[in-house]
């Protein structure tokens, strides 16, 4: 088989994600030849030069004129992604825009469209579809092994605006800009509802329609801090309604965690829980995640109906693959996966990567939960059809 000469990229953004995930991955793969990176600080820029990416860019005029570039990476904060989309599109360049696609549906509408009359592939940043433990998770439930799953709960979350010990090395600028920026378009529920609304749709192909949310804001109203300091809800409890019968039960914050079912994870300094649980007709499982660069997979345990009436079988372990050894763990191999799958997209073939319209239903949802919250009702979530393959 012929060798496929790689697809040249660049990558907008050279903060926490990018410099943790985006280019590791982008360094590691066959697939991409990382040409191009742009930010508008400089110091960022050095501090990747022995990486020996060619063109070091603050403009964002000579990034985009860097010869043969195909694709781009945008890790950006949420602000900046639409406009920094919709120009790379405009380009004829392929897109990969961290979540969320865009502030809003029309935004995110738009980056579709235009995609799709442009020919190029637009995908959004849901690498948890590629995580070894969730992707088995989707295996069990596919297989039918709870049979048709009717309830799913999350708790994610952690302590890190109690003090700031508690904020890992090396991410408090990543940190603070989503709990300072007036301009982010929202917060702890913007930034991790998407993931798991989009993890439900990739796992049992049903979309939400109605959801409800009760968001607080801790820090600024218990905790002391301003409102600059904190500008959105760092607390969120929140129901998604799914069609076919599916109920979602979300729990997320930076102010407190609970301990997690089966790693006991909760007493680290900086560690996040996260973990949940999925009820079917026919039995139920448990995930339990480590940190996201944790070199250990997480765990899954099982309950089945007929094991338990049959052979008086109670919950079980899941065997999982062997989790990568290596720097990055379980990040390296969701971020290398999502990048693999990037780049079948860009050649046509069959992939698994989110795409525009995934994109669009996540951010439907959360622009519903904000409604929802301020208004105090259930909101309808409405998911536009837009673009064709996108």
């Amino acid at each position: 088989m012929p060798v496929r000469p790689p697809i040249s990229l660049g990558v907008i953004g050279a903060g926490v994600a990018a410099t943790t995930a985006h280019i590791p991955a982008a360094m590691r793969s066959d697939d991409f030849d990382l040409v191009a990176l742009l930010d508008h600080d400089r110091s960022q820029l050095d501090g990747l030069a022995t990486h020996q990416i060619t063109h070091l860019c603050t403009e964002p005029e000579d990034f985009f004129a860097v010869k043969g570039l195909q694709a781009v990476i945008i890790a950006t904060p949420d602000r900046t992604h639409a406009e920094l989309a919709e120009e790379a599109l405009s380009r004829g360049l392929h897109v990969l825009v961290e979540k969320p696609m865009a502030r809003d549906v029309q935004e995110c509408d738009k980056l579709v469209t235009l995609a799709s009359a442009q020919g190029t592939v637009l995908a959004v940043g849901h690498e948890k579809r590629f995580h070894p433990t969730l992707g088995r998770v989707g295996e069990l439930i596919a297989q039918g092994v709870i049979g048709a799953p009717f309830h799913c709960g999350v708790h994610w979350a952690s302590t890190a605006k109690l003090d700031r010990q508690f904020i890992p090395k090396g991410f408090e600028a990543g940190y603070r800009w989503r709990w300072e920026d007036r301009a982010a378009g929202g917060g702890i529920m913007q930034d991790h509802l998407p993931h798991y609304v989009d993890l439900l749709r990739h796992w049992t192909g049903l979309e939400p329609y109605r959801i409800y949310a009760v968001l607080e804001n801790i820090a600024g109203q218990r905790l002391g801090w301003s409102a600059e300091a904190s500008a959105w809800e760092d607390f969120a409890l929140v129901v998604v309604k799914f069609n076919g019968g599916l109920t979602f039960r979300f729990e997320t914050g930076v102010v407190g965690r609970s301990l997690s079912p089966l790693w006991s994870l909760g007493s680290g300094v900086g560690e996040w829980t996260e973990y949940g649980y999925v009820l079917g007709t026919d039995g139920q499982l448990i995930f339990d995640l480590l940190p996201w660069d944790s070199t250990e997979n997480g765990r899954i345990a099982v309950w089945e109906k007929k094991a338990a009436l049959g052979s008086g079988r109670g919950w079980s372990y899941v065997e999982q693959p062997e989790p990568r050894r290596g720097p990055g763990g379980a990040a390296a191999e969701m971020f290398g996966r999502q990048l693999q799958e990037y780049a079948r997209a860009i050649r046509g073939e069959p992939s698994s990567v989110a795409l525009g319209r995934d994109g669009v239903a996540t951010i439907a949802a959360v622009r519903a939960g904000y409604e929802a919250a301020q208004l105090g009702i259930e909101a309808d979530i409405t998911i536009t059809e837009v673009g064709g393959r996108q």
